[in-house]
């Protein structure tokens, strides 16, 4: 059975990051709960998307790639 893979995942290794890196982008986002998100096991507090979004355009901006919006991650959100 193949894992599937999120969105997220997909854009974030399209980036060269690790999960580290890109956690680290973000402002008071744990690891356990990124990956969680990332591996589509949680769905994301709409505060805890934003900081992933803002982590995601901040790589992008350095690889000088278009910035995202959040419909753009397609994150389950509650």
């Amino acid at each position: 059975m193949a894992i599937s893979t999120t969105k997220l995942r997909q854009i974030r290794e399209s980036l060269g990051v690790s999960q580290e890196t890109l956690v680290r982008g973000a402002h008071d986002l744990q690891l356990r709960t990124y990956v969680r998100i990332e591996q589509g096991k949680s769905a994301a507090r709409h505060n805890t998307a934003t900081q992933i979004l803002q982590a995601v355009n901040a790589l992008l901006r350095e690889a000088e790639k278009p910035e995202m919006k959040l419909e753009d991650l397609e994150l389950r959100l509650f």
